[in-house]
């Protein structure tokens, strides 16, 4: 008896180390389940996060066009069409469930990836379970939804914005150094099995029992998920079909594409104690019943069995056109509650900034934005909740009527030109907080710029754009105008023309400024004038001349070492520094801002580059 322990405590030992190599649990749990199973969502660590990934969606009754499912995802057609290797011509009637791939920017949040959208809940929808497993076709689980919606059924408003976590992941690093670059979702339905989804994805089947720890006596079910890892940007082979009915698989617990990667003894003791454990469990089975064992009594393979939910795959959803893109869930305050967090607007103290108050909402300080029409603060909606990041701006909600609002995340310190210009507060600016405001600001704009799907680019970047939270952290706000970019040339450039220049001049590209060339670059320079306040607490002159003057000192060839260049340099900087910041740091990050105020934007770093230089100063 003695042994046999040994042998269960050294095969629990041999399976913890296969679940550091695995990547997901498989999760058989109901789809329209709304208790708490464990395993309805995938874990993850932010440091794999964010990363392309991919889900499967099928055409349904209202949904059976590239336009609806391209709106319901918030993606061009364009792209759509091209990932799915599909003419315009043949996206507007599909087939019922022709299977469509469709990109999604996977991140790692409270420890769970996921992909997140908004749906407009209506009262045709029935409930979370309908949402989740029909309109969604169980690429989240109802349990998910009531998760991240706990205020949904609260009130009898006859829609409600969901919050919508989609299943995602990225490749870890196993898969990584096996060449598999992406990991798609794909919902599974009845007659669905691991070879005939291999097959579709031209992957083999074992990768797929890997990446979601398929073991024997596993079966798949419908409306669940498996992850299917790919090494190129996935394609659904829609010719294959299943000719005959699928013979029994059952998948041998030892399945790595390329064992050689782990010690041959590791292997031999592996194989050795796992067949050992299959041995026990048929000896156990001796004595119990096999459903004493499993809940369910399916048979031993990876054939689809048949479905344990009512709820119909084609559920009709009311959708708003536009809100039902975004990414994220919003509340709806009402006019009366923001007139109350304010004192009715009427309180000077709670002005801080224009059309921007300070009020407080549940014991919780907001910031709350007066905005000029609802296609403005459509456009900001839509931006903020497609950007979600530590160093962007929280949008909490929104109010509607007359006088639209948002709901914004309050800043202790207020904006970083407030900052600078209060003797007080800047004392408090040390050089580590300056390097870490500006290591900040560059993240979030190096976000927009390159981690999101479409890039965005700012176009309003400045100093009262900037916000210091209390811990003396950045976050960029100020979104009225930025603009989506739909395509990045190889010099990370891509120009328009503009009608109508905005923003606020001093910061402004010389070639947005005379010609409304914008690009991407437009935010490099105004990054550069940042950073020059930042370091020397100057304010922009409405040209930006006055600061940009301020570098000439940097000219002056052969002066590095010399006491009128430290003079120079020590006049420039903040004085409220008192001389207290390394000097090579300082003088590199001079050059920095010099190299994003080049006349000509090609010869201006991109964010990217930004990005690698600040992260050696923080």
């Amino acid at each position: 008896m003695a042994s046999l322990q040994k042998l269960i405590s050294f095969c629990i030992l041999i399976f913890l180390i296969r679940h550091v190599y695995s990547q997901q649990p498989y999760d058989e749990s109901d789809c329209d389940a709304e208790s708490e199973v464990p395993g309805s969502k995938y874990n993850c660590t932010p440091e794999d996060f964010p990363c392309q990934a991919y889900i499967v969606y099928r055409a349904q009754k209202d949904f059976q066009s590239i336009s609806s499912i391209s709106s319901l995802f918030n993606l061009s057609m364009p792209d759509i069409l091209e990932i799915n290797r599909m003419a315009e011509a043949d996206s507007r009637n599909l087939t019922l469930g022709r299977e469509i791939i469709i990109p999604v920017n996977c991140s790692c949040h409270n420890s769970f990836s996921q992909s997140v959208f908004i749906y407009n809940f209506s009262r045709t929808d029935h409930s979370l379970a309908s949402v989740a497993c029909g309109v969604f076709e169980a690429l989240l689980k109802a349990q998910s939804l009531k998760e991240e919606n706990p205020d949904f059924g609260r009130d009898d408003s006859a829609s409600f914005m969901l919050k919508l976590p989609i299943r995602c992941a990225c490749p870890n690093a196993n898969q990584t150094r096996d060449g598999i670059k992406y990991l798609v979702t794909y919902p599974l339905i009845q007659n669905d099995h691991t070879d005939l989804i291999a097959r579709k994805f031209g992957v083999s089947e074992a990768v797929i029992w890997d990446a979601n720890e398929l073991k024997s006596f596993t079966a798949i079910f419908p409306q669940t998920a498996l992850l299917v890892p790919t090494k190129d940007v996935p394609t659904v082979n829609w010719d294959v079909q299943e000719d005959s009915p699928p013979t029994p698989r059952v998948a041998t617990p030892l399945r790595k594409i390329e064992p050689s990667r782990k010690s041959g003894h590791l292997k031999l003791y592996t194989y050795l104690a796992l067949g050992l454990l299959a041995l026990i469990i048929l000896l156990i089975a001796a004595v119990f019943t096999f459903t004493s064992i499993r809940k369910r009594s399916h048979p031993m393979s990876f054939q689809l069995l048949p479905p344990r939910t009512s709820v119909s795959s084609n559920v009709s959803p009311d959708l708003l056109n536009k809100m039902s893109e975004l990414k994220q869930s919003l509340r709806n305050f009402s006019l009366e509650e923001l007139k109350n967090a304010t004192e009715h607007f009427n309180n000077e103290g709670c002005l801080i900034g224009k059309a921007v108050y300070k009020g407080k909402i549940s014991g919780y300080d907001v910031a709350i934005e007066k905005m000029e029409s609802k296609e403005a603060t459509r456009d900001v909606i839509y931006i903020l909740t497609k950007i979600s990041h530590l160093n962007i701006v929280k949008l909490e909600g929104c109010c509607y009527g007359s006088s639209p609002y948002l709901v914004l995340e309050f800043a202790k310190y207020g904006s970083l030109r407030d900052c600078l210009s209060n003797i007080d507060v800047a004392r408090q600016l040390t050089w580590a907080r300056r390097t870490q405001i500006a290591f900040d600001l560059v993240v979030g704009l190096h976000y927009i710029h390159h981690c999101t799907k479409p890039s965005f680019v700012h176009r309003n970047v400045h100093s009262k754009n900037v916000l210091i939270t209390k811990d003396w952290r950045a976050k960029v706000t100020g979104f009225r105008l930025a603009k989506p970019v739909t395509s990045i040339e190889e010099n990370g450039i891509i120009s328009w023309n503009e009608s109508r220049v905005v923003g606020r001049k001093g910061y402004l590209a010389p070639e947005y400024l005379t010609y409304g060339l914008a690009s991407l670059k437009v935010d490099v320079f105004a990054f550069g004038i940042v950073l020059l306040e930042l370091l020397s607490a100057k304010e922009a002159s409405t040209d930006g001349k006055l600061l940009m003057d301020s570098l000439n000192f940097l000219q002056e060839a052969g002066v590095e070492h010399s006491s009128g260049f430290l003079e120079k340099l020590n006049k420039f900087m903040d004085p409220v520094l008192e001389g207290d910041y390394p000097l090579a740091d300082a003088v590199c990050l001079i050059f920095l801002a010099k190299a994003c105020l080049h006349q000509d934007p090609n010869d201006r770093p991109s964010m990217d580059n930004v990005l690698k230089v600040l992260s050696r100063f923080v």
